[in-house]
Formats: structure tokens, C-alpha cells, sequence
């Protein structure tokens, strides 16, 4: 009977010391993967500050031009999505 106890016992600290680095590791990933996304939003916002001064830049420059480009992306926009909609 002891045989039986000690087997289980055994098997019991097998699982926890499995739970325990199985949990450690899924810890980890998270953190690189949370890591992963802060570098890639940090870059994206840094792509969207340069795409923002650049088209400021350009509005000023150009201002017509850049009113006729929107007037094209706005109603190339409600095409698609009354397109969408039927």
C-alpha cells in the first residue's frame, strides 16, 4: 500500500513540476509576445506621424490638388461601401 502512495505521490509532484514550467513558459510567450506588439504599435504610430506630416506638407503646398485627391478617396470610399451595403 505504501508502494501505491509513494507511486502517486511521485506522479503528483511529476504533474505539478509539469504545470508549473508548463505555466512558466505560456507566462513568457505572453510577455514577448506583449512585447512584440508594444514595439510594433510604437512603429506604426511612428509610420503614421511621418505619413501625417508628409500629407500636411503637401496640403499646404497644394491645397487643391490635395482637395481633389480627398474628393477621389471619399467617393471612391462610398462606392465600395454602398457596394458593400447591397
Amino acid at each position: 500500500m505504501d508502494d501505491v502512495k509513494d507511486t502517486a505521490n511521485r506522479a503528483a509532484g511529476v504533474a505539478s513540476d509539469a504545470m508549473d514550467k508548463a505555466r512558466d513558459i505560456g507566462r513568457d510567450t505572453f510577455d514577448k509576445g506583449y512585447e512584440s506588439a508594444r514595439e510594433f504599435t510604437s512603429k506604426g504610430m511612428e509610420y503614421a506621424e511621418e505619413v501625417s506630416e508628409g500629407l500636411t506638407d503637401f496640403a499646404k503646398r497644394a491645397p487643391w490638388v490635395a482637395l481633389g485627391a480627398a474628393f477621389v478617396v471619399g467617393y471612391i470610399a462610398a462606392r465600395a461601401i454602398r457596394r458593400l451595403s447591397l
